[in-house]
Formats: structure tokens, sequence, C-alpha cells
């Protein structure tokens, strides 16, 4: 064979390598197999309990299912004829149509419920018989808290290695915690979204906050002994109980704070400081959110953002005041 032959013919594989159903069937290799690999994630939960890392995990398992993919169907196409290629596109295309239409159809279904329970949860008190708690239930804004009962912090539930959280009452405290029996407990299962829900609840429990769907569970803790947290369970009435301190993470008010996205003064009187001090000069720079970067005694240094989160200055405010907090506090804004 001549060296134009020869020319030729690897001309003619390289066009043929590149026909438009080979490349459609490069792309939806590697875009139906990128879907697969999130599916996989999820099935498998590899962001289970990474907290902001969660995600990247599981879009790296739809990136490595895609790369590989992609990478096969040039040795696939390869050894195929067009017209089976062809066939493999259309299933291929149907089945990314579908897994697209079925994807949108549960996130909208899941917007409608969570719509449906957050309006639900609004006006929604303590009853006398037992019913499991709304997983996805609307977070409210702290209201202000009465002088002197602020606490020393939060309990954050592991709900992920502790599904069911006991409760104790009639503690004494110079015994350990085998040594008393739970009065009553809230068992976690999670829903077909892969959200926290209870599957049972004491009538009375009312945390400070619950948002399940965005992982917000916190008991306003209102004291810490050797192995125990003592916890406000109802907010409303100022019920208590008992915790293991082993089932969760207890958050004192620095380190509580320093996990919220912002802030807001309650007393719209008080200004952002130069400096933590009561006569210090105010800050005049114009901002929307103010995120805590510092918590010092009473004072708390904050990043002044404007409505793009971009930081347009720092400040200094006063967080609590003999046992009075002058402040609310967001987790999603």
């Amino acid at each position: 064979m001549t060296n134009d032959q020869r020319l030729t013919t690897n001309d003619y594989k390289m066009k043929n390598f590149f026909k438009p159903a080979r490349i459609g069937f490069y792309i939806l290799m590697l875009l139906v197999f990128f879907i697969i690999g999130l599916y996989f994630a999820g099935y498998i939960e590899a962001g289970k309990n990474q907290g902001l890392a969660g995600g990247a995990i599981v879009l790296g398992y739809g990136v490595m299912f895609g790369g590989i993919a992609f990478v096969a169907s040039f040795f696939i196409a390869h050894f195929l004829e067009i017209k089976k290629i062809k066939i493999i596109n259309w299933a291929l295309l149907v089945l990314l149509l579908a897994t697209y239409g079925y994807t949108h159809y549960k996130f909208n279904q899941r917007k409608t419920e969570h719509k449906v329970e957050d309006e639900s949860y609004q006006n929604t008190t303590p009853t006398e018989t037992a019913e499991p708690a709304t997983a996805n239930s609307v977070m409210q804004l702290p209201k202000p808290f009465r002088k002197g009962d602020m606490g020393v912090g939060f309990f954050k539930p592991n709900f992920y290695e502790h599904p069911t959280l006991y409760f104790y009452g009639n503690v004494n405290l110079e015994k350990g915690l085998l040594e008393h029996m739970p009065q009553d407990s809230l068992v976690m299962g999670k829903n077909q979204y892969g959200d926290f829900t209870s599957t049972y609840a004491p009538p009375y429990l009312l945390p400070e906050y619950m948002k399940l769907d965005y992982g917000l569970f916190y008991f306003k803790a209102l004291g810490v002994s050797h192995d125990m947290v003592l916890i406000e369970i109802n907010k409303q009435d100022g019920q208590t109980a008992y915790l293991d301190k082993s089932q969760g993470n207890l958050l004192l008010w620095p380190d509580f704070l320093m996990g919220v996205n912002s802030v807001k003064v309650l007393d719209q009187t008080q200004q952002v400081k130069i400096k933590p001090l009561d006569h210090a000069g105010e800050v005049v720079q114009q901002y929307t959110f103010l995120k805590p970067l510092l918590v010092k005694d009473q004072w708390m240094q904050v990043a002044l953002q404007d409505s793009r989160l971009k930081t347009v200055g720092t400040g200094w405010i006063c967080w609590q005041k003999n046992g009075e907090l002058l402040i609310s506090f967001d987790f999603l804004s």
C-alpha cells in the first residue's frame, strides 16, 4: 500500500470517527452517565454527614461516571456500526429526557410539600396527643429572649449516628447516665427525599429551631453536666429535659453564632461601632447584612455586607447584655 493510499485510509477513518451520529453518542454517554453518577452517589449516601463538602462529593461521582463513560464511548463507537449507534443514541436520549422529567417532577413535588408543611407549622401548637414532629417545619427567627433566659447555647442532635434521642427527667447529677431510665424519646427516620422526619415525637416537643430539609434542629441548652445537657424541650411553655451529651453537638453561644449566616440588631437605636466600646464612634457605611466574625465578651465583630454579600466594611455590635439577647440571627441568608 502506497503512502497516498494509507493517508486516504486514515482520513476516512478519522471522518468516520467523527460522524454526527458518533459525536452525538459521545455527548449522550457523558450526560447520561453523569446523571447516573449523581443518583448512585445519592443511593450510597456518599455525601452523608459531610457538611458543606457533601454536594461536592456527589458532584464528583457524577463527573467520574460521566468522564469514564465519555472515554469509553470512543472505543465502543469504533467497534459498532453507524446503524447500531443511532439506535443506542435514541435509547440514551429517551433515558436522558425521562430522567430529567422525573427529577423535575420530584423537585416540584418536594417544593410544594415543603410549602404546605411550612404554612401548617406556622399555625401549629403542641397538642395533648402524640404525633410526629413536622420534619420540614419553618425556621422561626428567635423571639426576643427574656432577660436571664439565654441559657449557655444550643444543642444540635446528631440524627445520623443517633436516630433515637432519649429524654431524661428527675436526674441525679451525682450518678452516671447509665443509672437513669429515659422518660421519653424522639425517633427519626428518612423520607423519600433523604430528609429526616420523625416516626415518633412527644406531643410537647417544640424545639427552638427546626427545618430538617436544611439540617437545622436546635434545642436551647440551659445547663451542662459531665455527661448530660439540660435543654428546653418546649420553647413556648419552657418545659425542660435532660439529654445525653454524646448524642449531638453542644454549641456554646460563641460557637453557635459563628455558625449562622447573618445577625440583626433588635434595637434599631443600636448602631454599629468602630470599636467594642459603648462610647466608640459609629460606622457610617451602608450595609444589608451583618456577618459574625468574632465574639468577645458581650461584643461581636461583624462584617458589613451589601445585597450581593460583598464585604464593604467591619464593625462591632453588642450582642447581649446582662443575660438579655440583643440580636436575632438567620441560618439561610
